[in-house]
């Protein structure tokens, strides 16, 4: 799965689970940050937008290639690494897993 079908599957899951508290944070990485503010306005990411200068949040949760995700619970705990091409059921089920060990 191409990062243009992934964009549509996360925003998606984020309204999907809005009332329950998720957020996603659309870190870009790899690149220089105006293509990332282009790539990120082209595909209608307008909020939660950050650049991760020097790559130091990536080497930090194990990211070596900017596509994918990282799903942190509340406590930021990592609780799922996916991996470029990831499926919208293994993303539900991150998401969903994330939630349901969050505390309250």
């Amino acid at each position: 799965m191409r990062c243009g079908e992934e964009i549509p599957l996360v925003k998606g899951m984020e309204k999907a689970f809005q009332a329950e508290g998720l957020k996603i944070i659309w870190i870009g990485f790899q690149d220089r940050e105006p293509r990332i503010k282009a790539f990120a306005e082209k595909n209608g990411i307008r909020e939660s937008l950050g650049y991760d200068k020097g790559d130091e949040t990536a080497k930090k949760f194990g990211v070596k290639y900017g596509a994918g995700l990282v799903v942190i619970n509340s406590e930021g705990i990592v609780k799922a690494r996916l991996s470029k091409g990831f499926s919208g059921k293994k993303l539900h089920e991150a998401v969903r897993a994330a939630l349901s060990n969050s505390a309250s």
